[in-house]
């Protein structure tokens, strides 16, 4: 059986549905949860979308990350791309820098000397990765429940 969204508008398709596999299986294991995806804050959203970017920057080969330097500067040996290389690479691209050069956190409270990011900063920030993700083919989790998407609504508002 393929994943439902069940509402009182379409129980009966969907209790129509059950009873078709039922009778071609004859024992089916039926689970049902809350179907919202639950409050995705900007940040928790955005390292969902680095995981994304990392495995697809790592599976079509186009980064990886050299191991050692040698003595000259050169680097040796290389390891694959992933989620953390991404946060750091998009956040410094796309979250920009304070006036003093560090850069800016996802985190609601900064640390290691790194200012917040405000939320207009974020938002833009996932503005900016989203079009770059689409522009390569990267299909990106976006819940419709979600700080990101109740901006976005309030923008095109």
């Amino acid at each position: 059986m393929k994943d439902l969204l069940l509402t009182a508008s379409n129980l009966e398709d969907f209790f129509n549905e059950i009873q078709l596999e039922l009778a071609a299986k004859k024992v089916l294991h039926v689970t049902t949860s809350d179907g919202k995806t639950g409050n995705w804050g900007m940040a928790r959203l955005w390292r969902s979308w680095m995981s994304t970017t990392g495995k697809f920057m790592a599976e079509k080969g186009k980064c990886t990350m050299p191991l050692m330097l040698r003595g000259n500067g050169e680097h040796f040996g290389e390891r694959p791309f992933n989620e953390n290389d991404a946060h750091e690479l998009f956040t410094s691209r796309w979250l920009g820098l304070d006036i003093d050069g560090k850069r800016l956190s996802w985190a609601k409270k900064g640390h290691s000397g790194m200012r917040p990011a405000t939320k207009g900063e974020r938002f833009n920030a996932m503005l900016k990765h989203e079009q770059w993700a689409s522009e390569r083919g990267i299909t990106l989790f976006k819940p419709r429940e979600s700080e990101y998407a109740e901006l976005e609504r309030e923008q095109d508002a």
